[in-house]
């Protein structure tokens, strides 16, 4: 019998090791693994979300003196609503030999928007964090227009830079968003997805647009 200890566990075992442990699952839909001694480990799994086809459409276009390929999708207006009370809107692009980028436009004052120093960072639906960099040229005026790769300043030193976009462009076509962050020189605004008539699946915004790129390489 488990240990009065474990109030929390619902009586739903799932799984028993003959040798040392039983697996269980909590009332917060945790699953542990609960051992002889009364020890136990949190061994809860995030599953990925389901499977998505890509609706968003995409203009290629392939440079006629290096015969390379960029991709850029179309632009999903008012996808996301801000702290500051404005809608979000942007579209992603993929360019120079495997660079994703996304570009949001806002318009809400957060200060400059500075290259290599505002960021973008997404909270995804297994609670992992993208962190990304502006590369767009600096511009103060008084809205964000504003192109942002999946990367870090600190991951943007590594030589193998690209590597590490390509590991976050997968994590980030995995996964739903569930909320992203602006920074500004002065200011951020926090902003969650927004269902309207023409998005009615805002969270799918880097994941259907991701997709659609890789469908036109």
């Amino acid at each position: 019998m488990i240990r009065q200890t474990f109030t929390t566990l619902i009586i739903c075992f799932f799984t028993l090791n003959a040798f040392s442990q039983i697996e269980a699952i909590t009332e917060k839909g945790d699953t542990i693994s609960v051992y002889d001694n009364g020890t136990w480990k949190n061994t809860t799994i995030v599953k990925k979300t389901f499977l998505i086809e890509s609706s968003v459409n995409a203009t290629v276009d392939i440079d006629d003196f290096t015969n390379k390929k960029s991709v850029k999708t179309d632009t999903w207006n008012s996808f996301g609503d801000s702290s500051t009370k404005t809608k979000l809107s942007g579209y992603t692009s993929f360019y120079n030999e495997g660079i994703y980028s996304v570009t949001l436009m806002l318009p809400s004052n957060l200060g400059c928007m500075s290259k290599q120093r505002s960021t973008l960072i997404v909270k995804l639906s297994n609670n992992e964090f993208i962190n990304f960099i502006q590369v767009s040229d600096t511009d103060c005026g008084d809205a964000v227009y504003a192109t942002f790769i999946p990367i870090s300043e600190a991951d943007l030193k590594n030589e193998n830079f690209k590597n590490v976009i390509k590991e976050n462009v997968e994590i980030l076509k995995e996964f739903d968003w569930v909320t992203m962050r602006i920074q500004g020189t002065k200011f951020y605004t926090d902003i969650t997805p927004r269902v309207t008539n023409n998005t009615p699946k805002p969270e799918q915004f880097f994941r259907q647009h991701i997709l659609s790129i890789k469908n036109n390489l």
